[in-house]
């Protein structure tokens, strides 16, 4: 094992309940033979935990959130190869078991025994000082990029998740339903495997700004019937795979409309715990449709190559950086809606 080469005390916000979160102290996580301990420099706040910090999904009082975590290993456990003091990481947050049968088939985010760091409870999440996790969960990234980016390998491997289990293959259309932080994730992950053209439906003209600079067709639902716009400009017959990334009623019966005869739907948006599917349509046309939980390891590593290579082009998705003791504020006024950003990242030194 490394000799430790950090402090002793491990500060954290701590989640106390709807609307309330403050800095405390919590223990210091152990590291095992296998583990890696991260002393944390960026965290993002995803649209999961502000659900959870308004109390509109499980989060329960005395828990530490964030799981989108970037930062620096202080100390390596004694089987750990490979992994050295010093490096920049990110935290791929799964902890699977690696035995149980959809870790075999390699379906690892599905794993029947996992856990997530700041999602589930018992685990300590990135708004800490420090993490500890098998050094397999921590994927280095370059000294060049900085640690506010880093945090986004997470909602870059949702993309990475998405647009593979949509099978895009060059030459195809393809629709994605939402430009939050994960839509624009997935039109990355969409554009990298060359299909002809990419729709992206949302109602916000600045989030859809982006994602024509991104090399997308905007639609906004607002101004444009936009099933109806989709199909025209596609001959009359839609989209080859439609991805959606809301999780409402309204934004999958888009996806289901616009996608052609045949075609793929890939649903990836977690919002509402039900919504209503026209399962004619889906049955007489012959329409499949797949449900996307997160991400492998490998749709992780790929996400953290592309955020390398890609530095500029993802930086502008960090709207804003906080310090610990702001975080608590930025969470009130995104919760409220006072806040309408793509990424907010609580950074320290």
């Amino acid at each position: 094992m490394s000799a430790p080469t950090h402090a002793t005390t491990n500060r954290a916000l701590i989640f106390r309940g709807p609307y309330a979160m403050s800095l405390g102290e919590i223990e210091m996580p152990a590291v095992g033979p296998d583990d890696v301990l991260i002393r944390v420099r960026a965290v993002g706040i995803c649209g999961s935990d502000i659900h959870g910090f308004s109390g509109e999904t499980g989060r329960a009082p005395g828990m530490v959130m964030g799981h989108e975590i970037a930062g620096e290993v202080v100390e390596v456990g004694a089987a750990v190869r490979g992994t050295a003091v010093g490096q920049r990481v990110a935290v791929q947050p799964i902890l699977f078991c690696g035995h149980c049968r959809l870790c075999r088939e390699g379906r690892t985010s599905l794993c029947l025994n996992k856990r997530m760091l700041g999602v589930s409870m018992g685990t300590v999440g990135g708004l800490s000082d420090y993490v500890a996790v098998p050094a397999t969960n921590a994927f280095a990234f370059a000294a060049t990029v900085p640690f506010a980016v880093g945090s986004l390998a997470e909602p870059l491997a949702v993309g990475e998740s998405a647009a593979a289990a949509a099978g895009i293959r060059a030459g195809e259309t393809v629709a994605i339903v939402g430009a939050g932080m994960i839509g624009l994730a997935i039109l990355l992950a969409v554009k990298d495997r060359q299909p002809a053209r990419i729709f992206v439906v949302d109602s916000i003209d600045r989030r859809l700004t982006l994602a024509a600079g991104l090399g997308a067709v905007p639609v906004n639902f607002r101004d444009t019937a936009a099933v109806a716009w989709i199909r025209q400009k596609t001959g009359g017959h839609g989209a080859d795979a439609t991805i959606e990334a809301v999780g409402a009623s309204d934004s999958v019966a888009t996806a289901q409309q616009v996608v052609r005869d045949g075609g793929r739907i890939v649903l990836i948006g977690n919002s509402a715990k039900m919504v209503e599917v026209d399962m004619q349509d889906i049955v007489v046309k012959g329409k499949s449709i797949q449900g996307v939980y997160c991400y492998t390891n490998d749709d992780f590593a790929r996400a953290v190559r592309y955020l390398e290579a890609n530095e500029a082009r993802v930086a502008g998705f960090v709207e804003k950086e906080v310090p610990p003791h702001e975080a608590p504020a930025t969470f009130t006024k995104l919760a409220r809606g006072e806040l309408e950003l793509l990424r907010a990242v609580v950074t320290q030194e």
